[in-house]
């Protein structure tokens, strides 16, 4: 069995190692050294230039909300961002706790987070290359078989 460690000699080198460790901690430590102090890490930081890119990375042209009513049967509002004409990501409306029916009645906060993952990613189904490109049109009963 050349290669496997048995349990014997994992716990072997593992006492030689602690025994190294209590024997002299100074030397077993050397190699650690101290972090300097900075005052400000903002000033220290010598290149800031990804940063920019980093803040436009969920920047949006626009928003608008919808209710994703096919994938179940909740009706959750949400909001999606558009950039350049295509939406970029969808999120919840953080606004549930303005709705109101037709009787006056207010819904509740507790009701965040609205929404399931298939509607917070159903713009890639919009997007994605098996979507319906053009208006399907149904032929007779046989005529598809």
């Amino acid at each position: 069995m050349a290669g496997k460690l048995s349990r014997r000699t994992f716990l072997r080198w593992s006492s030689l190692a602690a025994g190294t460790l209590l024997v002299d901690p100074a030397q077993a430590m050397g190699m650690l050294k101290p972090l300097p102090t900075i005052d400000n890490p903002l000033a220290y930081y010598p290149n800031r230039d990804w940063e920019h890119i980093y803040r436009d990375q969920y920047k949006s042209d626009s928003s608008f909300t919808f209710v994703c009513v096919p994938n179940d049967t909740h009706n959750c509002r949400l909001r999606a961002y558009v950039r350049n004409g295509i939406v970029t990501r969808i999120e919840q409306a953080y606004d549930v706790h303005t709705y109101r029916d037709l009787d006056g009645n207010h819904m509740t906060a507790a009701w965040n987070p609205r929404g399931c993952l298939k509607g917070y990613t159903v713009h890639r189904r919009v997007y994605g290359p098996y979507r319906v490109k053009a208006p399907m049109v149904r032929a007779g009963w046989k005529a598809w078989v």
